[in-house]
């Protein structure tokens, strides 16, 4: 123990003897534990997030065509879907027996944060539960998740205005004046990014669902209408911006409800039969699809896997160099010292000590390098979390 005790003083003088040295030691080996650790670590992480917010969701029905801009959409509320398909499917979906259909209606945002258009139902399915407040019950409320309260400070009882959709669209919607009514209690989700209001609140987002002053036939399209006849209204007619208990009885829409635009349709199944009846029976639709999210989201880690084995080849090979350059160095020192420890033979050093002093030198580097790499990847994996609740909103 003394001799142990002995080497690690000589060797701990040595390294600080040649702090240059030592630190390019260190970070050089370091760099060559962390990268393979962290992206190991992260890809299994990303993977795990991405997965757990997918299989807790079966079946995501939408338009044909990209099913990977669906499920994000649908998801994460992150991209557009392209086309989007009737309100009435959801209700159709429901009359057919496959299991509840939740319609979702994710194209506006406020604040730069999604205002997702939907029932109740995902609510409940979600386990969503109201931290403050209420749930949206009314035209024009919603409800805030827990990471969108924080960033926006938003309470009970406070108001945020949705965003612009369209700046060139002169004859769109205008940004509506929204009423938070309550805060989700958080769930570590996309859930916790976002706004939900009742799926009518963001066709008035969209213009589809609409209140505006009286029409009189002077500011009519159509003056010369007969009585009993529709009055067509003129840009003159001011649109309103906030929906209160005044005109909300007001807001009107011109067509039938089942016709109304949603970006998909969220399925739960009852049972694994009527799960497979719903794949099978949209397999071969035209103008629908449905997908089952996870083999969605395992196609897109398939792809980041392969790039991820290519990286652990990239990372072998760094590792290897840095193995010859530690090498190099240490044979190059042990060459420079031959006269230092050739005096500490004559003066009554042993050769193993000799040896025990220099095992103890590659030692402390090693572990030296390890704690910086366990830190290093420690600190990135925070870093990885605060993208993804970014990103995506997991984490």
């Amino acid at each position: 123990m003394s001799a142990l005790r002995h080497a690690s003083l000589l060797a701990w003088w040595y390294l600080r003897s040649a702090p240059g040295r030592t630190a390019v030691l260190v970070c050089c080996t370091a760099l060559a534990l962390f990268l393979p650790l962290f992206t190991a670590l992260a890809a299994e992480r990303v993977e795990t997030a991405l997965l757990a917010r997918a299989h807790t969701s079966p079946i995501l029905l939408g338009h044909q065509g990209n099913e990977f801009d669906l499920t994000m959409n649908g998801l994460y509320f992150r991209g557009e879907v392209r086309d989007p398909i009737a309100f009435g499917t959801a209700a159709a979906i429901e009359a057919s027996g496959y299991g509840d259909a939740v319609p979702l209606y994710v194209t506006h945002s406020a604040g730069g944060a999604p205002v997702v258009g939907t029932t109740l139902a995902y609510l409940e399915h979600r386990a969503l539960n109201v931290a403050s407040g209420r749930l949206p019950a009314v035209l024009g409320e919603v409800v805030a998740g827990a990471q969108v309260a924080r960033d926006f400070h938003l309470s009970p009882g406070d108001t945020v205005r949705s965003d612009l959709s369209n700046l060139y669209n002169i004859a769109g919607a205008y940004p509506i004046l929204l009423k938070v009514t309550g805060v989700l209690a958080a769930s570590g989700t996309p859930d916790d990014t976002a706004f939900f209001a009742d799926v009518k609140t963001t066709w008035v987002l969209d213009g589809t669902l609409h209140g505006h002053d009286t029409v009189t036939r002077a500011q009519s399209l159509n003056p010369e209408a007969e009585d009993g006849e529709n009055l067509e209204a003129t840009a003159a007619i001011f649109m309103f911006q906030e929906i209160t208990e005044k005109n909300r009885g007001g807001f009107h829409l011109h067509g039938s409800t089942d016709n109304l635009p949603v970006s998909s349709v969220l399925v739960f199944p009852p049972n694994a039969r009527a799960h497979d009846q719903l794949l099978g029976d949209y397999a071969l639709h035209e103008d629908l699809q449905a997908v089952r999210p996870v083999v969605v989201v395992r196609t897109i880690l398939g792809i980041v896997l392969r790039v991820r084995e290519g990286l652990t080849l990239y990372f072998s090979a760094i590792a290897a160099s840095t193995l010859a350059f530690f090498v190099l160095v240490l044979s190059l020192s042990l060459r420079l010292r031959r006269s230092e420890l050739q005096l500490m033979q004559r003066i009554g050093s042993s050769r193993s000590m000799v040896a025990l002093m220099v095992g103890v030198e590659v030692l402390m580097v090693v572990v030296a390098a390890g704690a910086t790499a366990t830190f290093a990847t420690v600190a990135g994996l925070s870093l990885l979390d605060a993208a993804l609740a970014g990103a995506i909103g997991v984490g």
